[in-house]
């Protein structure tokens, strides 16, 4: 998803050039804190191409809202009550006109940010992020392009990925990767691969050295982190009773 050819996907105002339509760009809103909502919109209608049909507070709102008003583009915050961002995403997605969304959020968690756009988003920018990038991306939503991310989360992106390539991991592990990261027990990890509890956690050590972990817990946070959650393990040959 992100590589380096994603750091194309950053413009700002100096290195873009476009036209503009006759028509407004029409946005919707969506941001449980009214104050920020009130500075964003502040912000986009000071552009002439710009118009804010309409704020939202939750996701529930926002989801009939969008419905009613088929924006051009829907500004979204990922942590909203009734409904959060992608569950928003998701159930637009679903409808016969699905909207293009811009996630504009303070979060720059990796999880939140794969969530949200493997569910659909054109592009995920941080409030703190400069004015001019902020406009930008609507213009750019607005007219179907997608791939607008802030500098600082595809340098985040990229160093995460550059991390788990260099942790190499035998079949075994990323087999017992894949069980952790659904909460399974040693012992059922045990039973399902065919190994003892004790060779279960010979291979837990070395997967806690491997990627720094202190706990089972952090273990479990990475390996869902880095989607083992949802890999399908390979099938690989029994290990012997020596190994643990």
């Amino acid at each position: 998803m992100y590589n380096e050819e994603s750091r194309r996907h950053y413009r700002t105002p100096t290195n873009l050039q476009r036209r503009y339509p006759m028509n407004k760009i029409r946005v919707l809103l969506a941001d449980d804190h009214p104050v920020l909502r009130k500075g964003i919109r502040t912000i986009l209608e000071m552009e002439d191409d710009i118009q804010v049909v309409a704020e939202t507070g939750d996701g529930e709102t926002t989801i009939q809202r969008a419905m009613e008003l088929k924006p051009d583009v829907l500004v979204l915050d990922v942590s909203m009550p009734k409904a959060n961002g992608v569950e928003v995403i998701k159930t637009l997605a679903a409808s016969n006109e699905p909207v293009k969304v811009l996630v504009l959020s303070a979060y720059d968690d990796e999880n939140f940010i794969t969530e949200m756009v493997e569910a659909g988003a054109a592009g995920y920018l941080l409030k703190r992020e400069a004015i001019e990038a902020i406009v930008e991306a609507v213009r750019g939503v607005a007219e179907g392009e997608t791939g607008w991310f802030s500098r600082a989360i595809i340098n985040k992106m990229l160093a995460a990925q550059k991390a788990e390539r260099e942790v190499a991991f035998t079949d075994r592990e990323k087999e017992i990767l894949h069980y952790l990261a659904q909460g399974w027990t040693n012992t059922k990890i045990g039973e399902t691969l065919g190994i003892s509890e004790r060779t279960v956690r010979y291979h837990l050590r070395n997967i806690y050295d491997k990627i720094g972990a202190d706990s089972r817990g952090m273990a479990i946070a990475w390996a869902v982190r880095h989607g083992y959650e949802r890999r399908k393990p390979s099938t690989s040959a029994q290990e012997s009773s020596s190994a643990g």
